[in-house]
């Protein structure tokens, strides 16, 4: 369920972006964020944009100091704007307003009339302020590229996979969620050793990663074209059902010259084992996505991967078409590329 705090106020997605700028640079009260950003209001447009960023996950605030989250670094360390911009779509996609709108345009393709009234709907405050909430959402969708209006009507530009993908919550009624949004005290056949302990944070930075981000959205689009639904949750990148067969995917990115590919392919057994465990599911199959195929001299890891852990290795260049080898399509099941 949306509260009216979850609407941003702030009028410009790029000027929330430079939130978290201000802060990186040492600005953490709302009168030095809105110098930084270059609007004099007495500090009022500062909390309106500091807000923003609240709602996009680049910051926490206290008392009117705001610190940024390992989101907000993650943005604050890319130099590109272009890639900053795109950062700042992957973050409306994963807010929940905007997922919700997002959800509605991809489903109907509306006119501006039929988006308003949706909109207007949707809103949980008072009328008199739903037609500002409506312009702002129009404003960040627009400036992020992520919706194009064309001949009449709004239609989704990117990312179609995230925002088919849904948050298993119970705030989410539509559908049952397959696994608990939190996992058990004690998980049913955990003979009563209590669950792992997840590092969540660690887990935000990398889901921050824009190379990894695309990977779940590449694979959110595959699962949905297989007729099954994608799920996240506070754990996991990614897991389906379809046919009575159930997958968990663990999505790692890779760097141009794979040295990082042993390390991260490491964390992602140990985590994907976690989850198996910590959510009773010992019928998953399990399966490692990265950006990159493994070349001859790391071969050996996909005959353990395959052959000695029973976890898949599939990757994509293309964030399009996914590839795997023959023991891993066996091993993916109707999942299988």
């Amino acid at each position: 369920m949306v509260a009216t705090a979850d609407f941003p106020q702030a009028d410009r997605l790029t000027q929330v972006g430079k939130v978290a700028e201000a802060i990186f640079q040492g600005h953490h009260s709302d009168d030095k964020i809105e110098d930084f950003i270059g609007l004099d209001s007495g500090g009022r447009q500062g909390r309106y944009y500091r807000q923003a960023a609240v709602v996009l996950g680049l910051i926490t605030n206290h008392q009117n100091y705001s610190a940024l989250t390992p989101t907000g670094d993650a943005y604050a360390a890319i130099a590109n704007p272009a890639l900053r911009l795109d950062f700042l779509a992957q973050r409306l996609v994963d807010t929940p307003v905007f997922h919700h709108a997002l959800q509605y345009i991809l489903a109907t393709s509306p006119n501006e009339a039929q988006l308003k009234a949706w909109f207007l709907k949707f809103y949980p405050g008072a009328a008199s302020t739903a037609g500002r909430r409506y312009r702002t959402l129009v404003a960040y969708v627009d400036d992020a590229k992520l919706v194009q209006y064309a001949k009449g009507v709004y239609k989704l530009s990117k990312y179609s996979g995230s925002v088919l993908k849904v948050p298993a919550s119970p705030a989410v009624p539509v559908v049952k969620p397959l696994l608990p949004s939190t996992p058990p005290a004690v998980p049913p056949a955990s003979n009563g050793v209590g669950i792992v302990k997840v590092d969540i944070d660690w887990q935000k930075m990398e889901r921050a990663n824009l190379l990894h981000w695309k990977l779940v959205d590449a694979k959110s689009s595959f699962l949905a074209a297989r007729g099954a639904t994608p799920f996240d949750n506070v754990h996991i990148d990614l897991f389906a059902e379809l046919k009575k067969e159930f997958i968990i995917y663990e999505m790692k990115s890779v760097n141009d010259e794979s040295t990082n590919l042993l390390s991260q392919v490491r964390k992602a057994v140990s985590q994907l084992y976690e989850y198996r465990f910590i959510y009773a599911r010992p019928d998953a199959k399990l399966c490692i996505v990265t950006n990159q195929g493994v070349s001859k001299e790391n071969e050996w890891l996909l005959s353990y991967l395959e052959k000695d852990r029973s976890i898949a290795y599939e990757w994509t260049e293309d964030f399009v078409d996914f590839n795997s080898h023959p023991q891993s399509k066996g091993l993916t099941g109707v999942f299988a590329p």
